[in-house]
């Protein structure tokens, strides 16, 4: 599994990557708008800062994987913070929860005294699961380990158990996409095995991937999908969609992300999911050519996120993977 391996960890943080450069031009519209004004959304658009920019969920993947990197594997609540903190550009489109955290630890607030005063009792947000590729990626091997190490990641900007499980949930989807061999893939297994890594806790989950299983064939019912697993920035709103949204196109990657765009509201983030998803499984090759030419790649662009997987499958074999 070595080449493929390889490019199953750099598909999944490119796959971030590209995902959320992709949804992010109509981040917020509906999906009657999107397909009204552009119809299917297949190129980079313009953006804010430019075409094929990427916005808080790579920023905060970049940090997650930075400090695995760093600490040789080790998840440290700590270290994230601090690089959380150092990574945050209000121009990349960071939510009001973040704007607050970063406050919050500017004041000396312990980041776990912060987390928790967010929205009365923490945030149940997408953040944590927007992120969470890394860690799916370098520990895909041991399910539970994924599970536990998503909960915490996510524990230092999301509270609420909505956010650390939906972010348990997407690393876990990564992690078993990682483990998938194509020729034998069945999307109904594929499910049933994120349900049964799920703790008896995780019931909102865990209805939710039935519902997803049971909607597999209405896909073309835009309305209906919305309304029945969501487009929001909740995780339990959002990261079952981007589940949704790979097991319907699962043999491809570019249908699977455009299709996650087209369901409209948190675009970037869904399509950022879904890109992750599809990129473990598929692997970095799967890129269409004019999304990968269109991807920003300054400091921290694509070359230097592709070197972030290739240090994370280093580490990973290193560890005995």
């Amino acid at each position: 599994m070595n080449v493929q391996g390889r490019a199953r960890f750099v598909g999944a943080l490119i796959g971030t990557f590209v995902g959320d450069a992709l949804g992010m031009p109509v981040e917020g519209w509906s999906w009657r708008d999107i397909r009204r004004q552009f119809g299917e959304i297949r190129e980079m658009l313009p953006a804010r800062l430019g075409a094929g920019t990427y916005t808080d969920d790579t920023v905060l993947m970049i940090a997650l994987a930075e400090s695995l990197i760093a600490r040789e594997g080790h998840l440290d609540p700590e270290d994230l913070q601090v690089r959380f903190r150092a990574a945050y550009d209000p121009r990349r489109g960071f939510g009001a929860g973040m704007h607050r955290l970063v406050r919050l630890w500017d004041l000396g607030i312990p980041w776990r005294e912060a987390a928790r005063s967010l929205f009365d009792g923490g945030s149940y947000g997408n953040g944590g699961a927007m992120r969470v590729a890394p860690v799916g990626v370098l520990y895909h091997s041991d399910l539970t380990h994924v599970y536990e190490a998503a909960r915490l990641q996510a524990s230092v900007t999301h509270a609420h158990p909505l956010g650390q499980e939906g972010a348990a949930l997407q690393a876990l989807a990564v992690a078993l996409a990682v483990q998938s061999e194509p020729e034998h893939f069945a999307p109904e297994t594929f499910i049933e095995e994120l349900e049964a890594a799920l703790p008896p806790s995780a019931e909102t989950y865990r209805r939710a991937l039935m519902l997803a299983w049971d909607l597999r064939d209405r896909w073309e019912d835009r309305d209906l999908i919305v309304r029945k697993l969501g487009n929001r920035s909740s995780a339990h709103r959002s990261v079952p969609t981007a589940i949704f949204s790979f097991i319907t196109f699962w043999q491809s990657f570019e249908e699977a992300l455009v299709y996650a765009v087209s369901l409209g509201g948190d675009t970037d983030t869904l399509a950022a999911m879904t890109g992750a998803i599809a990129g473990a499984f598929h692997g970095v090759s799967a890129v269409p050519q004019r999304w990968w030419d269109a991807l920003e790649n300054g400091v921290k662009g694509r070359d230097y996120v592709v070197h972030l997987g290739e240090q994370l499958w280093e580490l990973y074999l290193r560890q005995g993977g």
